[in-house]
């Protein structure tokens, strides 16, 4: 049986390269800002969706503003 090319995540969709799984919303945001994301480096979805990669959805952001927008964004959904 053949292995599969592609996979979700904890909901992310990711995709075979070599023998390693790469998380697909990293790799068009690395396209998007033309080299690798850096360590304490997050990729942000703008809307939300976990599936929707494209570049225009994608927001390259230190671990920690990552962590304080999503703090924001549950505290006013309460």
């Amino acid at each position: 049986m053949k292995k599969p090319r592609t996979r979700m995540r904890n909901g992310y969709k990711q995709f075979r390269e070599g023998n390693k799984w790469v998380y697909t919303h990293r790799r068009v945001a690395e396209k998007k800002v033309g080299g690798p994301i850096g360590e304490g480096r997050e990729v942000h979805h703008i809307n939300g969706n976990k599936t929707d990669n494209r570049p225009s959805n994608l927001r390259v952001m230190s671990a920690s503003d990552h962590a304080r927008l999503h703090a924001r964004q549950r505290k006013k959904k309460k």
